[in-house]
């Protein structure tokens, strides 16, 4: 590997910037295809019942009224929430029954927005209510109202590998100086929160139907709309320009709903259609977090190290089964990750309840799992007194070590190779100076004069590996004069993984970073793509785009040598021109020397879906609690991640900035349900609290790049930072707490109330 770099890991303009900051940048809502009128939904004020009749005589006979698409109109054809790969066909898109407040029971087309909502108000609807289940608890009890006949029980069935057992855990309990058993759950229920809500375009012709939508992973969401609208795939094409955020919530799997709503609305209007999530129905009708509990057991040495894990996690799917199953086996990666113990046994289920589906989410999956795993290990650790910066430096994963990967069935043993995360925990606590700071377990590091402010500091980590095996293409086109075309349907929603694979291709070509463009992400144009979710964009896309400019090197360095006679170890690319290593004056132009004028090469890309990659970061946490008004107030915060090495210095910078999306799990964020319907309570941003960048608190954060100067498999040695950074910050920030006023809080977020509450417990035991 070269030791200095034209482009990886310096600062460059981004691709969309100044678009962005100029108000150039074109979302879906920008585009205005002629013909176009505008969608709207009528939503059920019911969280289950059976739709008895729809009467939309008087909303037709409206002026500029396009149509009015009930169950009725598709009953028959099979249109439901499906991906091909997760739960058999259960929600039709439209349905004889309602199954939360908020799902849809008429679909309205008109020629402005405004109209629409007014002939939504002509529906005369009848509904027949039915008794509905909330919790997991009450969906999984004897005899309880059942949401689908497909699903007995309220339980889905299931094709990921939500039952493993690996090793003896038998005999690691055997072992165990501690073994802890405790029951957790997850059940805030956040909004992802993008700024932008799912907003779609979409039109017919001959047969194929056309997106413009703000997709973050566009040819898997292409697969989710072909399967639920039973349409080949190569009939449908997705377009993506601009996105404006996505945490999850873009990835359209179980949550494809709006763009199969505004297909089937063109479809019965006969002409393009815009629909756009308002606000309200963005928090209420779209996704949450996913609610989940679990039962841990946890065997462990008194030096720290991990003996054996069993667990068991249920899922709460709303009243969508759809990616819940592949998000509790991706949390399954946590186990290698923060046991380092190959005895482990896994089993889950999902569960179908009266709400509003959950789904894909910020922390996919390990999140979850990272949060209900990290009580039982820290417990143990108090129990024994073990540091926890000492527990978490036994328990990651080396370099070259094996692990455990129950969530990629075909590989289940791999090896990390990405870095060696014991040393970043190292340089972590000597950078945040944890061996000063660390007072022993249920001691406070500063307590007021009167007693009443009391502060504790936790630590945690976070993290998962190759996510089940998905695939990436990309392709790279040089022309005869010199210009590069990266075609990738990866898509930009913030994440910069654009900008990466330009510099990536710009680097091993040697090309100026103007000369590379990226195509748009167009599933019919652009060859197929996972996406950028699950942490995998730096790597797995940085390897296609790698792999692909490899490719057109050598073919035109093939072409050199059997033109020329230039052996084609012996060249080498550098701005649009092949000179001869051992002869530098030997230079040729692409044109006329190589190719023609009006011709190119193309490289292709692939990558297999596993290498092997892991990924790992900590959070160190300092809290004040006030112990009279019940307030948490982070003090400090320390983050440490390894990036292999940094592409692009200020996407990382922002990545590593956002670490308080995920503390806000434990100090704010919060989806409120009525408990008589379950009807969101806080649908808007006055009332759904989060923190703003005026209340981010002080923050420093070390990122190693500890595959500078080596040969890797990834792109320059680059792995990715990625989601890691918001997993911890739950866990970090409840050891905290203990450590600050002696109590641990189980139920997220820690509102005063929750913490008066315990406080009071703990003073009346």
């Amino acid at each position: 590997m070269k030791e200095q770099f034209r482009h990886i890991g310096r600062e460059t303009h981004r691709i969309l910037g100044s678009d962005i900051v100029t108000g150039k940048a074109m979302y879906v809502a920008d585009n205005k295809v002629p013909g176009m009128k505008y969608g709207k939904i009528l939503r059920s004020p019911y969280p289950f019942a059976r739709i008895v009749s729809v009467d939309k005589s008087e909303a037709l006979a409206m002026d500029g009224v396009a149509c009015v698409v009930t169950w009725q109109d598709i009953a028959g054809e099979g249109i439901s929430v499906n991906n091909g790969f997760t739960p058999p066909r259960h929600p039709n898109i439209l349905d004889e029954y309602v199954r939360y407040v908020g799902d849809a029971v008429a679909l309205v087309v008109a020629d402005t927005e405004d109209l629409a909502m007014e002939a939504m108000d002509k529906i005369k609807v009848e509904y027949e209510q039915l008794e509905p289940v909330y919790t997991i608890d009450e969906a999984m009890k004897p005899g309880a109202p059942q949401l689908y006949k497909e699903f007995p029980g309220n339980i889905a069935p299931y094709k990921q590998n939500l039952h493993f057992e690996a090793g003896d855990s038998g005999k690691g309990f055997e072992e165990a100086d501690v073994i802890v058993e405790m029951d957790s759950e997850l059940t805030s229920g956040q909004n992802p929160l993008p700024l932008e809500p799912p907003t779609t375009i979409a039109w017919w012709d001959k047969g194929v139907v056309t997106f413009i939508a703000s997709a973050a992973a566009p040819a898997y969401c292409h697969q989710n709309v072909a399967s639920s609208l039973n349409l080949p795939y190569e009939n449908v094409r997705l377009i993506v320009g601009a996105v404006g955020g996505s945490f999850g919530s873009k990835l359209y799997s179980g949550n494809v709903h709006c763009l199969v709503f505004t297909a089937l609305m063109a479809r019965f209007a006969n002409c393009p259609v815009l629909y756009a999530y308002s606000k309200e129905e963005h928090f209420t009708a779209h996704q949450t977090r996913m609610v989940t509990k679990g039962h841990v057991k946890f065997g462990m040495k008194k030096d720290g190290l991990a003996t054996a894990v069993e667990m068991t996690q249920i899922a709460d799917a709303g009243a969508t089964a759809s990616t819940q199953e592949f998000m509790l086996a991706v949390g399954t990666n946590s186990l290698p990750i923060l046991c380092k113990t190959n005895n482990k046994k896994f089993d889950a289920k999902v569960v179908v309840t009266n709400h509003v589906p959950s789904g894909s989410f910020r922390g996919y999956g390990y999140l979850e799992s990272s949060n209900l795993l990290t009580a039982a290990i820290f417990e143990a650790c108090r129990r024994v007194d073990v540091d926890p910066m000492v527990y978490l430096e036994k328990n990651a994963l080396a370099l070259g070590e094996e692990f455990h990967n129950a969530c990629s069935p075909m590989h289940p043993w791999q090896h990390n190779n990405s870095s060696d995360w014991q040393n970043l925990v190292r340089e972590t606590a000597k950078a945040c100076h944890w061996s000063e700071r660390w007072k022993g377990w249920g001691v406070p590091t500063w307590v007021s004069p009167d007693g009443k402010k009391r502060r504790g500091i936790g630590v945690s980590a976070a993290g998962h590996a190759d996510t089940g095996g998905k695939t990436s293409n990309a392709t790279v086109t040089i022309t005869g004069l010199g210009a590069v075309y990266i075609s990738t349907c990866m898509a930009e929603f913030g994440s910069g993984i654009r900008d990466i694979m330009q510099k990536i291709v710009a680097e091993e070509l040697d090309m100026p970073i103007e000369s590379v463009k990226m195509a748009p992400a167009d599933t019919g144009a652009t060859p197929a793509d996972f996406g950028s979710t699950g942490s995998r964009s730096t790597y797995c896309g940085g390897i296609c785009a790698l792999k692909a400019a490899q490719d057109v090197k050598r073919q035109l360095f093939e072409i050199v040598e059997q033109r020329h006679g230039i052996p084609k170890d012996d060249l080498a690319l550098k701005n649009g021109k092949i000179y001869q290593i051992s002869n530098p004056e030997k230079v040729l132009p692409l044109f006329p020397m190589v190719i023609g004028k009006v011709d190119s090469i193309t490289g292709v890309g692939h990558h297999n879906g596993v290498e092997d990659s892991t990924i790992m970061h900590l959070q160190v946490i300092e809290v004040e609690v006030d112990t009279e008004l019940g307030t948490i107030k982070l003090i400090n915060h320390f983050g440490g991640s390894d990036a292999g090495v940094i592409v692009n210095p200020l996407p990382l910078r922002n990545q590593v900035q956002s670490f308080y999306a995920g503390t806000d799990l434990a100090l704010m964020e919060e989806t409120v349900w009525d408990q008589n319907d379950y009807r969101v309570l806080n649908p808007s941003n006055l009332d759904y609290k989060t923190r703003t960048f005026n209340e981010v608190t002080q923050h420093d954060h070390i990122v190693l790049e500890t595959n500078k100067g080596k040969d890797t498999r990834y792109p320059f040695g680059a792995n990715g930072v990625g989601e890691p950074l918001l997993a911890p910050g739950g866990p970090a920030i409840r050891m905290a707490v203990y450590n600050a006023c002696g109590v641990w809080i189980n139920e997220f977020p820690f509102t005063p109330a929750r913490v008066l509450a315990a406080l009071k417990a703990k003073e009346e035991k």
